[in-house]
């Protein structure tokens, strides 16, 4: 009897109330299900200490002298490269870098069977309804399994949810215990045993009605959000073939300025305002490229080994610092000014305030475009909704161990799948808008997103074929 009324975890017949195998049984899968729950809460820890890491290994710039020596000294061993690509030599290059820049073959008539197009690319963007079955399940397989972040909040929701069902667990468990104290007390009320399940059983209404009432405010928040979200993504798209038709713009324009036959002069400032529109172009979507264009110390010498710049036209722009997007904006105009000059074409000057209005509309949008990341909803907004959805999940994990309980009298009564899977996919269902949060904040940085070097490619091949339209 006195065994009887203690209640508490065993793992043997022996040592439990009841003396059954069972409940033992019970006890040790309860256990399991809090160790696994630690082990995901550990496993999440060391997923956060990991990204924070790799966040610290970002390579910085640590400023201009620093910046320009680099430039300089790897000038002479782009050199070599480029000798080495026109050599005919097979060289491994990366999709962009696959299109020969050179001057000999710009300069080329359009009737040159040697002339060497600029590579095609794929589409900057492709909607999954255009995605065949196949291709659709195997994108959402890559980004899952290459997604820290989405890892991290499943991880974090088995974690709770397995708590979750620990703790249904342990209530049937103390059910069992009163069921069985009842028993041994052979006909005896105990008030204390009834009122104890009624109790907890009893807490089911209001529990459901409280996260009823409660989940209104965090959802509306949480749609809002979404909406604000989803419309700031087809911003970011707009600017991005705003930015492409622009250049593009500029380079019909160019295209047409000269008479008819093109002089050689022209040919080769023509060449120059080429490969200024294409720099700029990469300098503006440097940030969501690879890494050789993402750190500043790289991007000049990337750009002079892909032709677009010449040693001394990098070491003049790199001096520029951050605004050298805005410094290569008026180096087109000058640019321009001379093509102007050289040519003999009668009214080629009116074109000259329509490419000005043009360059300043492209440095505008093109500031646009990284202003749009700023410009986000109020963070008092933000924080309100976090807090609220954080509420909303405390009450889902306290409640659901009781709203998802069943009631029986099964020898493995501890066993609740519905604790577990009722708690795992509410939780996914409040954690998958901050995912869309995550992958909706940046379009460009995603794998099945915007691809930035797509659109500078497709771009390059109509700059290629609109500014060499008299050659």
């Amino acid at each position: 009897m006195e065994n009887s009324s203690k209640f508490g975890a065993c793992f043997s017949a022996s040592t439990c109330s009841d003396s059954e195998k069972s409940t033992a049984n019970c006890w040790i899968f309860i256990i399991c299900q809090i160790v696994f729950s630690a082990l995901l809460f550990i496993t999440l820890f060391i997923m956060h200490k990991s990204k924070r890491g790799d966040d610290e290994k970002i390579i910085v710039s640590t400023g201009r002298d620093r910046f320009l020596n680099s430039i300089a000294s790897q000038v002479s061993m782009m050199k070599s490269k480029k000798s080495l690509r026109h050599s005919g030599k097979p060289v491994i290059l990366k999709p962009l870098s696959n299109t020969d820049r050179s001057e000999r073959n710009f300069v080329k008539n359009v009737a040159d069977a040697t002339i060497l197009y600029p590579s095609k690319s794929r589409p900057e963007y492709v909607p999954y309804p255009h995605l065949n079955f196949f291709e659709h399940i195997q994108t959402k397989i890559f980004v899952t399994s290459n997604d820290e972040y989405i890892q991290s909040r499943m991880v974090s929701c088995a974690a709770l949810a397995f708590l979750s069902s620990a703790a249904s667990s342990s209530l049937a468990m103390l059910f069992k215990h009163e069921r069985h104290k009842q028993d041994c007390m052979e006909g005896l009320e105990l008030e204390y045993t009834s009122s104890t399940k009624e109790w907890f059983l009893g807490q089911k209404d209001p529990f459901a009605e409280t996260l009823d009432s409660f989940k209104f405010l965090p959802i509306f928040l949480i749609l809002a959000y979404i909406a604000f979200l989803v419309n700031r993504w087809r911003d970011f798209m707009i600017t991005s073939h705003t930015i492409q038709g622009r250049i593009q713009d500029v380079g019909i324009l160019v295209g047409s300025v000269p008479d008819n036959p093109v002089t050689k002069e022209e040919k080769k400032q023509i060449y120059k305002i080429y490969r200024f529109l294409n720099a700029v172009h990469i300098m503006c979507y440097k940030s969501f490229m690879r890494d050789e264009f993402k750190n500043d110390d790289q991007l000049i010498s990337q750009l002079i080994e892909m032709d677009l710049l010449t040693g001394e036209e990098g070491v003049h722009l790199g001096s520029m610092g951050k605004k050298v997007r805005e410094g290569l904006c008026s180096r087109i105009l000058c640019e321009i000014d001379v093509l102007l000059s050289l040519t003999t074409k009668k009214y080629a000057e009116s074109k000259s305030i329509v490419l000005n209005d043009k360059i300043c509309d492209l440095r505008g949008t093109m500031a646009k475009l990284h202003d749009t990341f700023v410009r986000d909803n109020p963070n008092e907004y933000i924080l309100a909704m976090q807090v609220l959805v954080y509420c909303y999940i405390l009450l889902i994990i306290t409640g659901y161990p009781i709203l998802m309980f069943s009631d029986n009298n099964a020898a493995f009564s501890c066993v609740q799948p519905l604790a577990f899977f009722g708690t795992f996919f509410t939780l996914v269902s409040l954690q998958m808008p901050f995912i869309l949060f995550e992958r909706l904040d940046n379009p460009f940085d995603a794998h099945d997103d915007i691809n930035a070097e797509n659109l500078v490619a497709s771009t390059e091949l109509a700059l290629f074929n609109s500014m060499r339209c008299q050659f």
